[in-house]
């Protein structure tokens, strides 16, 4: 995988956003998830970069992006977005997860040629499991990351959802996690950024009809192994766009991104190539 370039764009309101850009030139600028590290999509970033360049960004709150502002909102969200495609002269928005339902709002809200996501997370009448965010809240206040990654995990993870450890245990995990791996150790930055995220989600129960004035191309996937909302939310969306391209990707989880199977970037890269 050729290593990225990098630049700092500024963003309206003074802030900054490190980008790695893989490929010259205007292409597809990319929204990342919660609670994950940006340079985990490299891997897809790379490998798509043969059809268009790709621009994945460090949404505020994480890497070497600005805090995200007291008056932090979806306007922040999209706001920041643009400034990357104005600064890379792109008009394709591609998002993952909570980038995905960024990349949804920027559909309907920014001049963009086209949108491809994969489990976007959108609260599509309170289908996302936000029952214990005042946990959440509480232990990120506390600055107790492990805990609220505990919390989150439990609800948004099928794979420690699954496992009916108790407290003490699920904590040893976790905790375990964030010294020994790489994407742990990124949790402290990330976690008030979270709570921040979730709490946003939490207030929102859009109805999927919301997304109905989108009308620019939309690549809708979701992921047969992921948590059964987001495969709701898809098929939501897709009922209210029926001119969507909508696929749930056998085999494939909530990660899926960040080890891309050739389906995927399959799909992509041929909605990529379709005429506008």
């Amino acid at each position: 995988m050729d290593a990225p370039q990098v630049q700092l764009v500024r963003t309206s309101d003074g802030g900054s956003l490190r980008v790695f850009s893989y490929g010259s030139g205007p292409g597809a600028v990319f929204a990342a998830g919660s609670l994950t590290r940006t340079l985990l999509y490299g891997r897809f970033a790379s490998r798509l970069s043969a059809t268009m360049p790709v621009h994945v960004y460090d949404r505020r709150g994480r890497g070497g992006s600005s805090p995200q502002p007291p008056d932090y909102s979806m306007d922040t969200e999209v706001n920041d977005l643009k400034a990357v495609l104005d600064a890379t002269g792109s008009r394709v928005v591609l998002g993952h997860s909570y980038g995905g339902g960024i990349a949804l709002e920027a559909a309907l809200r920014l001049p963009v040629s086209r949108v491809g996501v994969y489990d976007p997370a959108v609260n599509i009448d309170g289908c996302l499991p936000t029952q214990t965010l005042p946990e959440l809240v509480a232990a990120a206040a506390k600055g107790d990351h492990v805990g609220a990654v505990m919390v989150f995990s439990r609800e948004m993870d099928p794979v420690l959802a699954r496992v009916p450890l108790p407290d003490p245990a699920a904590r040893a995990l976790v905790w375990a996690a964030s010294r020994l791996t790489r994407e742990g150790h990124s949790w402290k930055e990330m976690v008030p950024s979270l709570a921040h995220e979730i709490t946003l989600l939490d207030g929102t129960h859009a109805a999927a009809d919301r997304y109905a004035g989108i009308r620019v191309p939309l690549l809708l996937l979701a992921g047969a192994h992921s948590p059964w909302y987001f495969r709701t939310i898809a098929s939501g969306l897709a009922a209210s766009l029926p001119g969507s391209t909508s696929m749930v990707i056998p085999r494939a989880g909530h990660s899926a991104l960040n080890h891309p199977s050739e389906k995927i970037l399959g799909l992509f890269r041929r909605f990529l190539q379709q005429p506008a």
